[in-house]
């Protein structure tokens, strides 16, 4: 999930898929929402876990979320949801 996080900043590329499922993205959500909303390197590992899904999965479905506002990169690395749950 370190990867993930690092990897953030090339999300904004236009040439990423933004093709994950409502079920992947749900997944994750939730994962995010039990690690208190925030995924930092620290409980990254744990949050993917958490998921259920592939590193690869993984990538996409943050580059949907980040499209579509759900998640945001702080100024401290650490990757926020903001949803009805999170604020």
């Amino acid at each position: 999930m370190r990867a993930v996080i690092v990897s953030f900043a090339l999300l904004a590329s236009p040439g990423f898929a933004l093709d994950a499922d409502d079920v992947s993205v749900a997944a994750m959500t939730k994962a995010i929402e039990d690690a208190g909303c925030t995924v930092t390197p620290e409980n990254g590992d744990a949050v993917l876990a958490a998921s259920g899904l592939t590193e690869e999965d993984t990538m996409s479905v943050i580059a949907t979320m980040y499209a579509a506002g759900l998640i945001g990169l702080g100024a401290d690395g650490n990757m926020s949801l903001t949803n009805e749950v999170c604020g």
